[in-house]
């Protein structure tokens, strides 16, 4: 061997050929005949940050510039329009970009819409319709701000509980014919659970009820991944982020504001003022935000985060959003196929609600927490993926999600890391069956891919 260093790695395969390091210390491999491997790439199946786009890793600028330089607000200003038809925003509405993540979009939306009537007093202003971690921690976040929430609560693997939502509604109505009620918030997609939920059914009773509440709903793993049209499902409020259907790192959240929504936000504000009080809001409040994109088109955003956002908005356009949508019904499809095949059972009650997003998978009966992890362990050191636990819910089971850039091919090879894993981890499946049954969905839904031109032939 040269004592030339040829490579940034050189140093280290120095250390390992003349045993002077060890592996990383790991209990988990403590008794596996484990072995260094360099090439590994990691299968990334989690909600997120989602398995991103290629193109998105190598086309997006890291340069650092500056928030205010010279055609900074331009750049900025199409990229939001951009992404404001991918969402489908009706003519006259607005996308508020950010520093910050879906969560910091939650809690923009959740703190928006402050009028003077709500101080000292322990009224309802927001209903939260919650079916799973997510969606629960929504309603969390709504509560921990200090306004008056009411919780409606479905059984995890359900729909939204539309019963219990018309009757709050319909006493709200009781109470004050011009509804205390402001903002009704729902997921699309329950990351926790694997639900994807009946919006247009919210959006038809509100409509029924002529309730005057915005529909605000959490699109945090829908975006790029589902079908989702904030027009024809007349919501108000769109939360979303860059991470999940996106496929960008995390970095930016994102509010999508109807018109209606717009005028509210701009009342109650002047009420507010009016009254001489303060909302108890900087960073994240929308008024300043809205006058942001007023004045100079600009808030506190990253150039790099945008280059990134970028790219994967023209990958989106590229493949086809009927595509996109498509290739997570067939990863999904594959997912499911394995664990049916399997034997075992989706958190999703019903298969007309289960997600093309994410695939909740229970863990049969008897086995919790510590043969999950178990799981995820094997999968993640022994066959290079990367799946997730269900949140809040430590014994219920694993996810295996389709978001981001995920093919085919890797939902195939993500369903035999998790049959093989769970085989492995003594869980009671058939993964043979579960195998074919895979195997069988792969061939029936992949497709031929046309390269690139100008850049397939170079290699990506």
């Amino acid at each position: 061997m040269t004592n030339e260093l040829i490579s940034p790695l050189s140093g280290l395969r120095r250390l390992i050929e003349t045993n002077q390091v060890e592996a990383p210390g790991d209990a988990f491999l403590n008794d596996k005949s484990a072995v260094w491997s360099p090439h590994n790439k990691i299968i990334n199946v989690t909600p997120g940050p989602a398995f991103g786009s290629e193109l998105v890793s190598q086309f997006a600028s890291t340069q650092t510039r500056g928030m205010r330089g010279p055609g900074v607000a331009e750049f900025f200003t199409a990229v939001r329009h951009e992404y404001g038809k991918l969402v489908d925003m009706p003519k006259g509405g607005t996308p508020l970009f950010f520093n910050g993540s879906g969560t910091s979009a939650t809690e923009a939306a959740a703190g928006a819409l402050r009028t003077p009537d709500e101080v000292n007093s322990n009224k309802p202003v927001i209903l939260t319709l919650e079916i799973g971690s997510f969606s629960t921690a929504m309603g969390n976040c709504v509560e921990n701000l200090g306004r008056g929430v009411i919780r409606l609560k479905g059984d995890v693997g359900e729909d939204l509980p539309f019963a219990q939502c018309r009757e709050a509604l319909e006493k709200d109505l009781r109470d004050n014919s011009e509804g205390n009620i402001k903002m009704v918030m729902a997921p699309h997609n329950e990351t926790g659970s694997g639900v994807t939920a009946s919006i247009q059914k919210l959006r038809d009773l509100l409509d029924e009820l002529k309730h005057p509440a915005l529909l605000g709903i959490d699109g945090i793993s829908s975006i790029g991944s589902l079908p989702l049209s904030m027009d024809q499902l007349g919501i108000d409020m769109l939360l979303g982020c860059s991470q999940k259907g996106m496929m960008c790192t995390p970095g930016i959240g994102m509010i999508t504001l109807s018109p209606k929504a717009l005028k509210r936000i701009t009342e109650c504000d002047q009420q507010m003022k009016e009254a001489g009080l303060i909302k108890g809001e900087h960073y994240l409040s929308l008024t300043r935000m809205i006058e942001a994109m007023e004045s100079t088109a600009l808030h506190t955003e990253t150039p790099p985060n945008y280059a990134q956002l970028a790219v994967a908005l023209d990958t989106l356009a590229i493949e086809g959003l009927d595509r996109v949508v498509e290739r997570h019904a067939d990863c999904s499809a594959i997912f499911r196929a394995a664990v049916k095949g399997a034997g075992l059972e989706l958190v999703a009650k019903d298969i007309n609600i289960a997600s093309n997003a994410v695939t909740a998978i229970q863990a049969p009966e008897g086995y919790g927490e510590k043969d999950i992890q178990q799981v995820l362990n094997i999968m993640y050191n022994k066959h290079a993926v990367e799946a997730a636990a269900i949140p809040g819910y430590p014994d219920l089971g694993w996810r295996l999600c389709a978001t981001g850039g995920i093919q085919p091919q890797h939902a195939l090879m993500a369903s035999i890391a998790f049959l093989k894993a769970a085989e492995e981890a003594g869980l009671p499946i058939d993964s043979d069956k579960g195998l074919f049954a895979a195997s069988k969905t792969y061939g029936e839904v992949v497709r031929y891919h046309r390269p690139l031109p100008g850049l397939d032939m170079y290699g990506r």
